[in-house]
């Protein structure tokens, strides 16, 4: 782009042609971007190197389905990064993550403007992108008056051509489509469930001699050893020309892959992903649950408990399924998602929960929510803006006293000095000579979502939950906590299992006592309402 107009588009305060549009940052923002003269020092190459790394792991956890979690992470990094552009490379993901698993467009939006209000360099690709968000939520005015703005200030942008093919398909008779397409109402879904896409081999069986297992035209058993040989499946020692082999049974098949074994309904599907062997479990809904809530509640907890359970599992695999259309599976059959154990672990108790909210989903604003949920509040639930950057009126902070009756209410760790000194080395931060460590910022549960630790050598703030907290260094169950200075150790008492938004299970259990489980679904997403789809 010639200097001319780029110097005219940064001296230009654009109101766009739609209510707060995206305003354009003048040259006296230049200090944000990246100083290509600039000396780093060792700590900036620290947070650097953190941040790249809360980046790539944003990207597993959008792969897993953890959509907060990875704003969370993406937010650590534009907090540690001395660098504009990895900043902005990690404000572009979370508006991704906003716009198409969150149905946050809106905030999406507001990401994009404080990029091109910020980051001047970065400005042609902020507007490109707001204007390609408000095309596909079908807002063509507010598409069509960006993407002019954009040919006007960018007439030889990087997204040119982009740009054109967005306008030409935007036709003023075109009807806006829905943002993300339900199921119809009255049909049960199927859910593809990922067993493991991580091995190399699998071997599927049934439980009696007179049962047996169909592969489709490849023919029927009573067992079948799956294989890969380069890129060519392999069943029982012979390689295959089919690409995906279906397993069926009239009854439940039992896959073997690795250290894992599952008796599981419906049919299981195989192919060759990236080299390893996806396996797929094609089950209902209904017969789905029966198997999760068992394997996130305890069967033996009130009725009214496991019901809600039901309700929020059937919710959260629905929401996942409409937002996973574009990948190959809809729920993984671990703790990524939702534990799923499979038939074995199926209960008549838990199986009457199922039967009986059956097709019962929680919807806000007419749509599908996503069901948070966490093993133990600590007595108060967590905001989900505090905790992961992104608020939903259904997942706020209030006072839970139920949750305070159960298991890890309430907890202590203690680590020396010289440990807390240690972990943090080998990820990456020095922080030698440990002076302090206070809370720096608490969101509206009290939680402490930053925290300062003055060192010989200066101070770092870092995020909690993402860093100091985090598997990778303290594993503290919560950040519902105190910290206490006693010797040369620090003492972390807290209260909670999880990240505490949403739907408390420990709380649930002692709610269902005296509660039906609409009232504790109500009690813990707020604002939301029961509707039965099939």
């Amino acid at each position: 782009m010639k200097k001319t107009n780029y110097i005219l588009f940064l001296s230009l305060i654009t109101t766009l042609l739609l209510s707060g549009g995206l305003l354009i940052a003048s040259a006296s923002a230049a200090p944000n971007i990246a100083m290509d003269n600039y000396q780093y020092s060792s700590i900036d190459v620290e947070d650097q190197a953190q941040a790249q790394w809360h980046i790539n792991y944003a990207s597993y956890l959008i792969d897993v389905g953890k959509y907060f979690e990875a704003l969370e992470q993406y937010d650590t990094a534009i907090d540690y990064s001395p660098v504009a552009k990895t900043r902005v490379h990690a404000m572009m993901g979370k508006a991704m993550v906003l716009s198409t698993f969150l149905d946050a467009p809106d905030k999406a939006a507001d990401v994009y403007r404080s990029i091109g209000k910020k980051y001047p360099k970065h400005s042609d690709t902020a507007l490109y992108r707001l204007g390609f968000l408000y095309y596909q939520m079908n807002e063509f005015d507010r598409a069509r008056a960006i993407m002019k703005q954009y040919v006007k200030y960018y007439p030889v942008g990087r997204f040119k051509y982009q740009v054109e093919a967005v306008l030409s398909a935007m036709k003023e008779d075109v009807k806006p489509k829905p943002e993300v397409k339900p199921i119809p109402v009255g049909k049960e879904p199927d859910l593809r469930v990922c067993l493991s896409r991580r091995v190399t081999s699998m071997v599927i069986t049934v439980g009696t001699e007179d049962d047996e297992i169909c592969a489709g035209k490849l023919g029927c058993g009573k067992k079948y050893k799956v294989g890969i040989s380069g890129n060519k499946l392999v069943l029982d020692g012979k390689v295959v020309s089919a690409t995906r082999i279906k397993f069926t049974s009239k009854v439940p098949l039992k896959v073997t892959y690795g250290k894992e074994s599952k008796k599981v309904r419906g049919l299981v599907e195989v192919s060759i992903r990236k080299g390893k062997l996806l396996i797929l479990n094609m089950v209902s809904m209904e017969e789905y649950l029966k198997s999760v809530v068992p394997a996130e509640s305890y069967a033996s907890w009130p009725k009214e408990t496991l019901k809600a359970q039901a309700v929020a599992a059937r919710t959260y695999a629905y929401y996942q399924k409409l937002h996973r259309t574009h990948l190959f599976y809809d729920v993984y059959a671990d703790t990524y998602d939702q534990m799923y154990a499979g038939v074995d672990r199926e209960d008549k108790r838990t199986n009457k929960a199922v039967k009986d909210t059956r097709g019962q989903i929680l919807l806000y604003n007419k749509k599908p929510i996503l069901s948070q949920y966490t093993a133990n509040s600590g007595g108060y639930t967590a905001d989900s803006k505090a905790i992961f950057g992104v608020g939903k009126k259904y997942l706020v902070a209030h006072k839970d006293p139920a949750s305070l009756k159960g298991k890890m209410a309430s907890w202590s760790r203690k680590y020396r000095v010289s440990t807390i000194e240690s972990k943090l080395k080998k990820i990456g931060i020095s922080v030698p000579g440990i002076i302090s460590i206070k809370s720096l910022e608490t969101g509206p549960s009290g939680r402490i979502t930053k925290v300062r630790i003055k060192y010989k050598g200066g101070q770092r703030d870092l995020r909690t939950r993402t860093t100091l907290g985090s598997s990778r260094v303290l594993s503290l169950p919560d950040i519902l906590l105190k910290i206490e200075k006693v010797k040369d150790s620090y003492v972390f008492k807290g209260h909670g299992w999880g990240h505490g938004v949403g739907y408390s299970q420990w709380g649930g259990a002692e709610m269902g006592k005296t509660e039906k489980y609409d009232s504790i679904l109500d009690f813990y997403y707020p604002s939301t309402s029961i509707k039965q789809l099939w």
